[in-house]
């Protein structure tokens, strides 16, 4: 049910919502019949924001032919403009600049004229997809998704992403497109800003090797897939683990790291063409943004078979 209150004048135009980018400027469109000659010193209009449980934040007021800053609400100071003259073509659209996280909900235009009132309020869910007036949503992109890689007794994946918005979830799936998530431990911390920071590792058994899929999936963001295959080759006399990452190129969004664990005797550690890489203790690669290029061998100490590895 939409309570809506008319006196003379009622109109509402249905608006979808309203996606801004992070830290971007957007416009809120808020449109009213007018007509020539129009007596602006009888308009009154009050943009707000709803708050669950509190009164409603003022973004702009105008009363009687000039704007009432004094009103505003301070965490919109400078950051809001209306256009005087579009006023006068019955055009009370906002400009909201400098979008941030906590700006994300719905949005109220409030307008009095000559012609009469107008005072439309939808109750909508944050995700809904249209409301008399726009509901704006804000989505910040994720860094690029980070593949970890570490290895001890056990091998543990991990899939890594930071500051984006809205929160995101991860997907994790074996080779068989068997859906694994719930073995993995994901955690999500937000900063300042609001914006999340998302982290998942999954735990392989000894006997677990094999293709794994890492998926993020964010809100009104496109989903961002990894490959990730992994193989073991026990040998009777090993010195320590060889990784090899042969990356692929796959459509956009997906990339394939290929991690071959093998025991091979006096095995050296180098990166393709970039001279030395020198895991920690642990045998943790870490694997940034990867981008298809020459193979390259990782060598770390944990050995891959039952038997302890010779000193």
């Amino acid at each position: 049910h939409v309570p809506l209150l008319c006196l003379l004048l009622c109109t509402a135009t249905l608006a979808p919502d309203v996606v801004a980018q992070f830290e971007g400027d957007i416009t809120l469109n808020c449109l009213f019949p007018s007509q020539p000659g129009m007596n602006l010193q009888r308009l009154t209009l009050t943009w707000q924001k709803e708050q669950a449980g509190a009164e409603a934040l003022v973004l702009h007021s105008y009363y009687y032919g000039k704007e009432q800053l004094e009103r505003q609400d301070q965490i919109y100071r400078n950051r809001t403009q209306l256009d005087p003259e579009g006023l006068a073509r019955g055009n009370a659209s906002l400009t909201l600049r400098g979008i941030r996280i906590q700006d994300e909900g719905i949005y109220l235009c409030h307008i009095t004229s000559e012609q009469g009132k107008i005072s439309v309020r939808r109750q909508v869910a944050v995700m809904a997809s249209t409301a008399d007036l726009p509901l704006l949503c804000v989505p910040a992109p994720y860094s690029e998704v980070r593949l970890e890689v570490s290895v001890s007794s056990q091998v543990t994946l991990t899939c890594r992403a930071e500051g984006g918005y809205p929160e995101a979830s991860v997907l994790w799936l074996d080779g068989a497109r068997n859906n694994v998530t719930a073995e993995s431990d994901t955690s999500l911390q937000r900063d300042l800003s609001g914006l999340c920071d998302v982290s998942s590792r999954i735990l392989l058994p000894r006997t677990g090797y094999g293709n794994y899929t890492c998926i993020l999936e964010s809100p009104r963001q496109p989903r961002v897939v990894r490959h990730l295959s992994v193989s073991c080759s026990p040998g009777t006399r090993a010195h320590r683990l060889a990784w090899s990452l042969g990356l692929s190129p796959l459509a956009p969004g997906t990339v394939s790291l290929r991690v071959l664990i093998s025991q091979k005797k006096g095995s050296h550690s180098f990166g393709a063409g970039r001279g030395p890489i020198n895991p920690p203790p642990q045998g943790s690669v870490r694997t940034p943004y990867i981008s298809p290029s020459p193979r390259g061998c990782f060598g770390v100490h944990p050995s891959c078979s039952s038997e302890p590895a010779p000193v």
